[in-house]
């Protein structure tokens, strides 16, 4: 603190900042795991806890999400061929959905909030492409090398 009475105190100028980070609200998550698939949902749950300074839960949405991965590889090959898929994208919407109202923000609260934003749709829809790419890869692709390889039939 400055002997000066008249300089404004430097601690409430920095609390009274701007935005310290855009957020994805519970729709754009759920959004962002519709387009993505697995990784989708495990991307926009990392983000959204670490702009959030939560590094040890964002920290377990990488490890659960790689369980994830893990265990869609093992449940893929005895599921019935005809089975659809959108039993897990509706799961992928509902989990993104409930983890972040209930763990991260909801819409009203970053909509209040003088420190946080949200992410633009357009940065949803971006990077939930680019999660497709990296689920497909990582879900996908062990097969496709296990069966250039004569391994699978």
């Amino acid at each position: 603190m400055s002997d000066n009475m008249y300089v404004a105190p430097q601690a409430a100028l920095e609390e009274a900042g701007s935005a310290t980070g855009a957020l994805y609200s519970p729709m754009q998550a759920s959004a962002g795991a519709f387009l993505g698939g697995p990784v989708g949902l495990i991307y926009f749950l990392y983000r959204n806890f670490v702009v959030l300074g939560k590094k040890s839960e964002a920290r377990t949405a990488l490890m659960l999400g790689a369980a994830l991965i893990v265990a869609l590889w093992v449940i893929l090959p005895i599921l019935p061929q005809k089975m659809s898929g959108v039993p897990f994208t509706v799961a992928y919407l509902v989990t993104a959905r409930l983890v972040v109202e209930k763990y991260q923000l909801t819409k009203q609260a970053i909509a209040s909030s003088t420190q946080y934003t949200f992410q633009s749709n357009w940065n949803v829809f971006g990077m939930g492409l680019l999660c497709l790419l990296g689920s497909l890869a990582l879900i996908i692709g062990p097969y496709v090398v296990l069966y250039a390889l004569g391994v699978l039939k």
